[in-house]
């Protein structure tokens, strides 16, 4: 029996990735996508100062409020610590002492500006309060977050109040957020405080528009309070005209946002500092003024 000659083999049938020709408009286009995160990094060295300054009066500001901290509990009202009577030298060394931690805050009330910042012992906020371009207040407070953002915080309406029936009507998914945000933030209000638990909606999960954005905006209204966090990449907490509602936002290292959420709780706890910051705060700081 002849044999058969097998049939050429189409040139079209080896198909894989690189057989074939691709044109530009039909490359694959993607994100590009960081390579590494940006992480906040604490400077814990001892810092070194002419022997020659007397910086006593520092010594003792430190050791009143790292002894104050001891035994405090986060949940407790927080400690106050003026900064008050120290000279020039010694106000220079505790500014380079306490430096800059993670999370800093500003608030712009009606007649005053708050500046709010962290400093490198977690748990301890340096506060200073100016009003027309003059410092009136200037002091050092221990705790989970400044009372001040609390306080102002609470000053403002407790209700999401909108009419669906009023909402322009190019918007798609506002008014379900908005009912959404109108029962967790009812919720809330009827809870004892330690029943109180955060609830958050992930916007970058929900389909929305530009114009669902801007509605829900417009409805809550903008407050006064702007929150940086630089733990792990970028967070922004803004606040609302709502207590207890705020717009939190996340940002990878090339400064992209990558989730937006709507929190209802009283702070968001990526602001916060938690009990066990405090007790290593507290060694870290008798470390330090043992230096002086």
């Amino acid at each position: 029996m002849s044999s058969i000659p097998a049939p050429p083999i189409p040139a079209n049938f080896l198909l894989g990735a690189g057989s074939q020709e691709v044109s530009e408009e039909d490359k694959l286009e993607y994100m590009e996508m960081p390579t590494e995160m940006s992480t906040f990094d604490v400077n814990s060295k001892i810092y070194e100062w002419d022997e020659s300054i007397d910086l006593s009066q520092c010594k003792a500001f430190l050791e009143n409020i790292y002894t104050s901290m001891e035994g405090h509990n986060i949940t407790d009202d927080n400690l106050l610590f003026k900064v008050e009577g120290l000279n020039d030298e010694n106000i220079a060394y505790l500014n380079a002492l306490l430096g800059e931690g993670e999370v800093s805050a500003i608030i712009n009330a009606t007649d005053e500006v708050i500046n709010i910042q962290e400093s490198i012992f977690t748990g301890v906020w340096r506060i200073s309060v100016i009003k027309e371009g003059n410092l009136v207040d200037d002091y050092v407070e221990v705790g989970d977050i400044p009372s001040v953002i609390v306080n102002l915080n609470q000053q403002l309406s407790d209700k999401v109040r909108f009419n669906s029936a009023l909402l322009p009507e190019n918007v798609i998914n506002a008014p379900a957020i908005l009912t959404e945000l109108e029962d967790k933030r009812a919720e809330y209000n009827n809870l004892n405080s330690d029943d109180l638990m955060p609830e958050a909606i992930n916007l970058t999960l929900l389909p929305h528009t530009e114009e669902d954005i801007a509605c829900i905006n417009n409805i809550l209204g903008v407050g006064n309070t702007v929150i940086l966090s630089r733990g792990y990449g970028n967070c922004r907490i803004t606040s609302t005209g709502i207590s207890s509602i705020w717009w939190v936002k996340y940002f990878n290292s090339t400064d992209n946002e990558i989730l937006s959420t709507i929190e209802v709780v009283d702070i968001p706890i990526v602001a916060c500092a938690a009990q066990e910051d405090l007790a290593d705060s507290i060694e870290r700081l008798k470390e330090f003024s043992d230096e002086l």
